[in-house]
C-alpha cells in the first residue's frame, strides 16, 4: 500500500501535517533519521507547493468569472444582433427589395424544401354503425396540409365515386343507399400537386360483421 495519497493537495497535505512545528518532523529530525536540513528543505518545497495551489486556485476561479462574464456579454450581443437581422429582414419583405439582403450583408431566407408526395394510407377499417352509416379510418400524416379522398364503389356499380376529402384521417359515410348488400372503399392522401395511391379496397357486407383491409374480400378497382 503506497505511504502518499494520490492527489497533489492530498500530498501537500500530508506533508504539512508531518510538518508541524509543534509535535512533527520539525521537532525532532534525529529521532526519525533525518537532519535538519533535510527537513527544512522539504519544508520550503511544501511551502512553494501551497503557495503554487493557493494560485492555481485564484487563477481558476478568475478564470471561471471572465468566462462567465465572456458568455453573458456575447449572450447580449447575440441577441441584440437577432433584433437587428430580424429587422433587416422585415424591412427587406415589407418593401419588397431583395437588394436589402445584399447590401445588409445578411443572406436571404431559404426556399422552402417541398414536403414531396404524401405516403399512401394504412391500416384503413370500416365499421358499419347501428344506424347502417359506414365508419371509415386509417393511419397516415396530416403534416404539410395533407388531406384524403375518399372513394365508394356499391355492389353492382362498375366505377368508384369520389365520396369527399377530409383533413383527418376518418371519415362517416351516411350515404349508402337503402337495400345495399355490399360496399367497397378506397383511400388515398393528397398534398398539393402530389397524390398517392390508393390502399388496396376493403370490402363490407351490410349488416355483417366490420371487415378490415387486412381481412376484407380485395375487389380490384
Amino acid at each position: 500500500m503506497p505511504v502518499l495519497p494520490r492527489t497533489r493537495l492530498d500530498k501537500i497535505e500530508w506533508f504539512e501535517q508531518r510538518l508541524d512545528p509543534q509535535h512533527g518532523w520539525l521537532a525532532d529530525p534525529g529521532a526519525i533519521g533525518l537532519t535538519a536540513q533535510q527537513v527544512a528543505d522539504l519544508a520550503d518545497r511544501v511551502a512553494a507547493a501551497r503557495a503554487a495551489y493557493d494560485a492555481a486556485q485564484q487563477a481558476r476561479n478568475a478564470s471561471l468569472s471572465a468566462t462567465a462574464a465572456f458568455h453573458a456579454i456575447t449572450g447580449d450581443m447575440e441577441g441584440d444582433g437577432r433584433d437587428l437581422i430580424a429587422t433587416v429582414k422585415a424591412f427587406a419583405e415589407t418593401t419588397d427589395d431583395p437588394g436589402v439582403y445584399a447590401r445588409a450583408d445578411v443572406p436571404p431566407p431559404a426556399e422552402p424544401t417541398p414536403a414531396g408526395p404524401p405516403a399512401p394510407p394504412t391500416s384503413v377499417t370500416g365499421t358499419i354503425t347501428s344506424d347502417g352509416a359506414v365508419r371509415l379510418r386509417w393511419k397516415g400524416t396530416l403534416s404539410h396540409r395533407t388531406f384524403y379522398e375518399i372513394f365508394r364503389r356499391l355492389d353492382g356499380e362498375a366505377t368508384w365515386t369520389v365520396l369527399d376529402s377530409v383533413g383527418e384521417k376518418a371519415y362517416l359515410d351516411a350515404s349508402v343507399p337503402p337495400g345495399t348488400s355490399g360496399v367497397q372503399y378506397r383511400v388515398r392522401a393528397k398534398r398539393g400537386r402530389h397524390t398517392s395511391a390508393a390502399n388496396d379496397p376493403i370490402r363490407l357486407r351490410l349488416g355483417v360483421e366490420p371487415q378490415t383491409g387486412k381481412h376484407a374480400l380485395r375487389v380490384a378497382a
